[in-house]
């Protein structure tokens, strides 16, 4: 029976990189999600226009 010799020491380091190569489209999408959610919280809300915005004052507040 033969004995097993010690692996390649770039062995490791190629399997690392193989997982890296195939993970990375996964992590960019994970990233991107991470990072819009950041965004999103620090922006204002911006609403559109109601008309409540947008109608005159009434004649009560005209007078003071």
């Amino acid at each position: 029976m033969s004995k097993k010799t010690a692996a390649s020491p770039f062995h490791a380091l190629e399997e690392e990189a193989y997982h890296a190569f195939r993970e990375w489209p996964v992590w960019l999408v994970l990233r991107e999600r991470e990072l819009a959610a950041h965004l999103d919280v620090g922006k204002p809300s911006v609403r559109p226009p109601t008309a409540a915005d947008t109608d005159p004052p009434s004649a009560k507040q005209r007078r003071d």
